[in-house]
């Protein structure tokens, strides 16, 4: 179903509807499916235009926003990190690693463990891809002006914080 089809669906719901009481199925529904619509367009530009998962660049961007300026973490921060499993984060390190935007150091600290650290191809990569990213997202987004952006930020910023009071 497409937008239009939601729409005209949620138009001419009657009373015998589940949520004929509700018109909350105008916000949540189009929300779930712009976020999905937002999604896929980043996961196919990243898999197109980089050869990059969400998973690979979430790791890169870990790495480049870590307090350390060498952009370096143990694998196990990552994954608490980025609430990936072990293994699945030994599998996006190892890809990482074959493309050369992350190198394994020895841990000086534990030396049964070793560390991970953005490359400068790794950096760059990143960079480009998050620029890519934005840029989409502008355009998905284009149809709002300036203070419809902020409007619409706050109100679902403020659902948010709705909902970490009850949790």
């Amino acid at each position: 179903m497409n937008a239009n089809e939601l729409k005209l669906h949620l138009d001419n719901k009657s009373d015998d509807h589940i949520c004929s009481k509700s018109d909350i199925g105008y916000v949540t529904l189009p929300l779930i499916m712009l976020s999905q619509k937002l999604l896929t367009k980043i996961e196919t530009l990243l898999d197109k235009t980089y050869k990059l998962s969400s998973s690979e660049i979430d790791v890169l961007a870990s790495l480049y926003s870590c307090k350390d300026d060498k952009h370096t973490l143990t694998p196990t921060k990552l994954y608490e990190k980025l609430l990936f499993s072990s293994g699945g984060m030994t599998k996006v390190l190892k890809k990482l690693e074959t493309k050369k935007f992350i190198k394994r150091l020895d841990n000086e600290d534990d030396k049964r463990s070793k560390l991970v650290q953005l490359t400068p191809s790794g950096k760059d990569i990143l960079e480009k891809s998050l620029s890519d990213i934005i840029e989409l997202e502008e355009d998905f987004f284009a149809h709002l002006n300036t203070d419809h952006r902020k409007r619409l930020s706050d109100s679902l910023f403020h659902a948010l914080g709705d909902q970490n009071k009850e949790t």
